[in-house]
């Protein structure tokens, strides 16, 4: 057995006492259909139980992912324009001249980009738009301080949302 395979045998060991149900639906359309505040309720039930303190930054990050996922993962993604378009956008990183064809309509709500429902169920897409909307509060040093587990592995299981694929995939850093 490898060392991430212990590592993650313990943590899961470790969290037992929430259920992570099955990944049969994008958590997207779990967290469009499910009020805020029985979310939120959740979110704090499960971690009294499993005993993880959250401040008011774990609740930034927490809040950002469930908004992400309310505005800007769309279901049928009528404007998305494939997956090029969309990692130029992500990586214009600070440049200005950089051109993109994704609809700007909802730039001060999406403004790290839309996810169709099909890469939203993947971590490292999320992942990706969870760094760049935390790059000036250190990035992923600063969301590994507040998740050691990783920010979406933690906040799925608190929010009991279904697993994202590859949410706890060692080689990009989703979780240690």
């Amino acid at each position: 057995m490898n060392l991430e395979k212990e590592k993650l045998d313990i943590l899961l060991e470790q969290l037992a006492p929430v259920i992570l149900p099955p990944a049969e639906y994008p958590p997207a359309d779990i967290v469009r259909d499910t009020s805020r505040d029985e979310i939120i309720e959740r979110i704090k039930n499960n971690a009294k139980t499993v005993d993880i303190g959250l401040t008011d930054d774990h609740w930034e990050v927490i809040n950002f992912i469930l908004d992400f996922y309310v505005h800007c993962c769309q279901t049928k993604a009528p404007k998305y324009m494939g997956h090029k378009e969309y990692w130029k956008y992500i990586d214009c990183d600070g440049d200005a001249d950089c051109q993109n064809k994704i609809d700007a309509a909802n730039e001060t709500t999406c403004k790290y980009g839309q996810l169709s429902s099909k890469e939203a169920i993947k971590a490292y897409r999320v992942y990706r738009v969870l760094l760049k909307a935390f790059k000036e509060k250190g990035g992923k040093k600063h969301l590994y301080k507040l998740f050691p587990y990783g920010p979406l592995f933690t906040t799925h299981l608190l929010a009991q949302l279904p697993r994202l694929v590859n949410d706890v995939d060692p080689h990009y850093g989703t979780a240690y």
